[in-house]
């Protein structure tokens, strides 16, 4: 995991849990994807919720853990992981994050 991001484990629960600042670390991440004519040059868009998401998938969170962390829930995050997937043209969560990275959408 990558500690830059600020993510911890919580002593007193199991599930991944984000500081404020590490959460808005993450959205600015998400937010701050490269200008929007190089998205249109790839072709790709993502909403800033597919971002985040897809963002929190490469540190490793779970669709249960993600939705925990989002307050949404699970079966949401996994509409959104379908949407990343199928814009993305990939089949798994790996190739997702690294697709998403490689277009510079995070």
């Amino acid at each position: 995991m990558d500690s830059s991001l600020g993510l911890a484990l919580s002593a007193k629960s199991s599930p991944v849990s984000l500081s404020a600042a590490s959460y808005e670390s993450g959205f600015a991440l998400a937010n701050n994807a490269k200008d929007s004519t190089e998205m249109q040059h790839s072709g790709v868009s993502l909403s800033t919720r597919e971002r985040t998401i897809v963002l929190l998938m490469g540190h490793g969170l779970t669709n249960k853990m993600i939705a925990r962390q989002l307050s949404i829930a699970p079966e949401t995050v996994k509409s959104h992981a379908k949407s990343i997937f199928w814009k993305l043209t990939v089949q798994t969560r790996a190739q997702a994050v690294y697709r998403a990275s490689a277009l510079g959408l995070l």
